[in-house]
């Protein structure tokens, strides 16, 4: 089975199962899955579904169809994950999985409780990557070699080629054998870092990850210097973690600054075999100073500006191969860099998160992430602005008056029901939400950000709840059917949100605020009411008839209104009136 998760005006996360055959797309009502917008036509697309797959068809669009960004013409097959762009509405092809659509069974079991078990008789095989039995593992096998030891204790250490695996050749040159050596430096390596993600899940903060990272680092190689410097926001590497055998001379900490110099200059893993032999090196303060005689040093992070740099000294050289330590602390920096990332934001994470999550609450999520963006970038959180906007207000009719005689359990279920749709459809035509009761909602329209056709996208806004509310209430009982009323009207208002990131409030100040209120308390039930000046935004584009002038509670002058009746399918060839 196919799917298309649908988002744009009057959709969000929908998803529409998509039958074998044609499925037709467009503006026009008599389409299979009607999408609004100006840039979506009568009959805009096709898609065909069939064993072999699904094809996508444009019907000669006017504005045409983008698939993943590209312009689109005539036929295309299309595939998993494909997104189609049409106006503001975008249609992502998935395949549930067969599991996910098969039937459920639900089996009793003895004690209590129930199990749900899913995907009978799935073929899992094409699924099975690799499939080996535990026992011959490569990693079990090397630890089959060697003699049990306490993993309480250091890592295994590296031992030197034994007499057994020597073989004396021409000019009395040693050759041993590697493998069992390449073994014990796998395992070793394997452990520390076992060791180090688990310190990694485990530390409580930032510094007792270093300092244990760098514990165990410094005993797996033998060295007498272990240090983690950080990237200070200045630019600096400032030492963050410092472990060494000895006191330090002159209290310094013990780092070559030519190493560290062409690590970071190189981008690249530096092992210095002999420090005291290398020109590039030998004359350096640090090296004389501590006696250093090979260095390793890995950047922390993959590109330039690096996050930091392990820096490890080590005072004698020991008979493991250095490229093989210098390959496993290469290994340890990619754990180090998530380790900064991951303890380095988590205190404004939590206070990001709240932000996100009041933002949510107020906007679209494409406009919540910009606004978002916005403030992490630097703008101000508590913002208002005065900008002509189109407010809408909507309620249920006769929800108070029935509360009595409902449960309240029933009276929780149908407002957690007008929250959720009327919430999803304002939010999808982009209206920034500034009121939700049991039984009304207010919205504006332009905020935070004007997009011109502001007006136009509230009434589609409004005539969509209404249509969805019908449908809803179709399913339920007589004395559970509540209409929906809704007033709009377009004018200057101070809108915006005030407050912190742990609690934003709406702000809406303003006569239309007022008199959109005041306008669909005047409208019978299933109305949807407009006044001259959103009318004069909106244009053509909607069939409306006048209802003549109204003077609304505490208004001086009286509002022309007009009684929206249906979206114009050829919006400009009519006058919008009948």
């Amino acid at each position: 089975m196919w799917q298309l998760l649908i988002n744009g005006p009057g959709y969000f996360d929908t998803a529409y199962d998509l039958p074998e055959g044609v499925t037709q797309v467009g503006r026009a009502d008599e389409n299979d899955i009607v999408l609004s917008g100006d840039l979506v036509s009568r009959k805009h697309c096709r898609i065909h579904v069939a064993t072999s797959g699904v094809r996508f068809e444009d019907l000669g669009s006017r504005n045409g169809t983008r698939l993943n960004g590209d312009p689109l013409k005539g036929t295309i097959d299309l595939h998993e994950g494909d997104v189609v762009q049409i106006g503001d509405n975008s249609l992502a092809l998935k395949q549930p999985s067969n599991s996910e659509a098969l039937d459920t069974e639900m089996v009793d079991v003895a004690g209590g409780g129930r199990v749900k078990r899913f995907g009978r008789g799935v073929d899992v095989n094409e699924a099975v990557m690799a499939a080996r039995d535990i026992k011959p593992a490569n990693v079990l096998k090397a630890l089959d070699n060697f003699a049990p030891f306490d993993l309480s204790e250091p890592p295994l250490p590296f031992a030197g080629p034994r007499q057994s695996d020597t073989d004396e050749g021409e000019g009395g040159e040693a050759t041993s054998s590697s493998s069992g050596e390449t073994s014990r430096v796998a395992v070793a390596s394997l452990v520390l870092m076992y060791r180090v993600a688990e310190c990694l899940a485990r530390a409580p903060d930032l510094q007792t990850f270093l300092d244990d990272t760098c514990d165990l680092v410094m005993k797996r190689v033998k060295a007498t210097t272990g240090v983690v410097l950080l990237r200070h926001p200045s630019g600096v590497m400032v030492p963050s973690a410092v472990r060494h055998e000895q006191k330090l001379a002159r209290g310094e900490v013990p780092v070559s600054d030519g190493v560290l110099e062409a690590a970071l200059a190189k981008g690249q893993a530096i092992a210095v075999a002999n420090v005291h032999d290398d020109k590039r090196f030998a004359e350096r303060e640090s090296v004389v100073l501590y006696g250093v005689d090979q260095v390793l040093c890995i950047p922390i992070g993959t590109r330039a500006p690096f996050a930091g740099v392990l820096y490890l000294n080590r005072s004698r050289a020991g008979s493991e191969p250095l490229d093989a330590l210098l390959d496993v602390c290469t290994a340890i920096t990619q754990l180090l860099e998530t380790g900064v990332q991951k303890f380095a934001t988590s205190a404004p994470s939590a206070r990001g998160e709240r932000l996100e999550v009041n933002l949510e609450r107020l906007y679209a999520p494409e406009v919540s992430k910009r606004r978002y963006a916005e403030i992490r970038g630097g703008a101000a959180l508590s913002q208002v602005q005065e900008v002509n906007g189109t407010v809408l207000f909507a309620e249920l009719v006769g929800l108070t008056q029935a509360a009595p005689r409902l449960h309240p359990d029933r009276i929780a279920e149908l407002a957690s029901e007008w929250h959720r749709i009327a919430t999803q459809f304002l939010m999808s035509f982009e209206g920034a939400i500034d009121l939700v009761t049991g039984e009304t909602v207010r919205a504006v329209f332009g905020v935070p950000w004007a997009r011109g056709d502001d007006a136009i996208r509230a009434v589609r806004a409004a005539m969509s709840l209404k249509a969805e509310w019908e449908k809803v209430s179709a399913r339920r009982s007589i004395k559970e059917r509540f209409a929906v009323r809704a007033g709009l009207t377009t004018g200057r208002v101070f809108a915006g949100a005030v407050g912190s990131d742990a609690r934003l409030d709406p702000v809406l100040l303003g006569e239309p605020a007022q008199v959109a209120q005041l306008l669909c308390a005047s409208a019978e039930p299933g109305q949807l009411l407009i006044t001259g000046k959103t009318l004069a935004h909106v244009g053509a584009r909607f069939d409306v008839t006048p209802l003549g002038e109204r003077a609304l509670a505490g208004q001086k002058v009286k509002a022309a209104v007009f009684e929206v009746l249906d979206e114009d399918n050829d919006s400009g060839t009519l006058s919008g009136i009948r």
